[in-house]
Order: structure tokens, then C-alpha cells, then sequence
């Protein structure tokens, strides 16, 4: 049987009696844009003639990711608590973190701190582990399993031992393969989007919070 001129064909919307572009074909064209200004945002070439040095490009990162990531709210004793960013060890990048303190993201300011060793941390929202500890990151993550944190590294292997985001190159791109079940087990909950633009790894969840 045929349908009448005014019936709608499936996946359709008609306008005036014209169809126009099918909507789920609509729906994945706004999703491919967010995508792709996201990819822009978080992803920054990193190429030297840019005049950019990629400790700065990190530490983009790194705001961009504060963006994207929610801790409970017992990480925080009231809505004017700063986001603490605690940067152990030594690492090339820690200048250009320290170049975020003051900052604000969701109306929280930013506050670097740095941290010489592990007995002299305290509470903290993110911790950046230098490279310096690379060798002793057991100790590092379980230092941190009584609080809800972010944990972030730029030395290889770091979101496959147990941390949550760990910095890679990707061709002339700085790119990130995040933890996911090392975030959960710290309490800290992921945007989908970010997850979508790292690489996923699995590995020892925290040290076994």
C-alpha cells in the first residue's frame, strides 16, 4: 500500500513537504564536531617551529583535563575549596605547572604546590608524579588511596602500573592513555569524552586500593 504525501518516512523530518537530512545522519555530524573542536582543544601539535615548548603543551593538557573530570564531593570542604595540584619529585614540566596556579576551572581556582618528597605531601586533588619517581610509584599511588585524586605522569608505562593518566607521543602529537578502573577505584569519575580521545590501558588499579 502506498503512504499518503503526508505521512513521514522513518528517520525522516519533513518540512514543508520536503524531507530533509536524515537524523540520525544530523545527530553524528554535531557529535563528529564536538569531537573535532575537542581534538583541537586537548591535543595541540607540538611541533617546535610553533614556538611552543611541549612542557607548556602538557600543562595545557593538564588544565583541559581538569575540565573533564569530577570528584566526589567530599573532595572538597565547600564550593570555594580550591582544585590542589601537587607535583612530586622533579620532572621538565613542573615550570610550566607551576604556570597554572591561579588559574580557574569551574569556578574553582587553582592552586600548584610542590612537593620535594613523599613524606611531605599532603591532601591534594592532583598529583603530578615526576619523573624522578618513576622507580618508586608503588609507594607514590598508595600514598594517595585515602583521598579521591587525579593522578598524572609524563614518563612511559605510568596509566599501565596503576596511575590514571600518563602523557605519550603520538607521531608529532602529545596524546594520553588514561586508567579507568585506576580513576574509579580513586573515586574519580571521567567525562566520556575525554575517554574517547585517549587510550585506554588497564593495570594494577591503584596498587589494589
Amino acid at each position: 500500500m502506498t503512504s499518503s504525501r503526508g505521512e513521514k518516512d522513518e528517520g525522516f523530518r519533513e518540512t514543508h513537504g520536503r524531507h530533509t537530512t536524515p537524523l540520525p545522519y544530523r545527530k553524528s555530524l554535531r557529535v563528529a564536531v564536538v569531537i573535532t573542536i575537542l581534538l583541537g582543544m586537548l591535543c595541540p601539535p607540538t611541533r617546535a617551529a610553533e614556538g611552543i615548548g611541549e612542557g607548556d603543551v602538557k600543562a595545557a593538557f593538564v588544565l583541559n583535563f581538569l575540565r573533564f573530570v569530577e570528584w566526589p564531593a567530599s573532595a572538597f570542604r565547600s564550593l570555594e575549596d580550591p582544585i590542589v595540584i601537587s607535583v612530586l619529585g622533579s620532572d621538565p614540566i613542573a615550570a610550566s605547572l607551576a604556570s597554572l596556579d591561579g588559574k580557574k576551572v569551574s569556578g574553582r581556582r587553582v592552586v600548584v604546590r610542590k612537593v620535594p618528597v613523599l613524606s611531605a605531601l599532603e591532601r591534594c586533588n592532583v598529583l603530578f608524579v615526576g619523573a624522578s619517581e618513576k622507580a618508586a610509584l608503588e609507594p607514590v599511588l598508595g600514598a594517595v588511596q585515602r583521598w579521591s585524586v587525579l593522578t598524572v605522569a609524563d614518563f612511559e608505562g605510568f596509566a599501565g602500573r596503576g596511575g590514571t593518566i600518563g602523557f605519550i607521543r603520538q607521531d608529532d602529537r602529545v596524546g594520553f592513555e588514561i586508567n579507568e578502573e585506576s580513576a574509579k577505584k580513586a573515586g574519580v569519575k571521567i567525562n566520556a569524552k575525554l575517554l574517547y580521545l585517549g587510550k585506554s590501558v588497564h593495570g594494577r588499579e591503584g596498587g589494589g586500593r
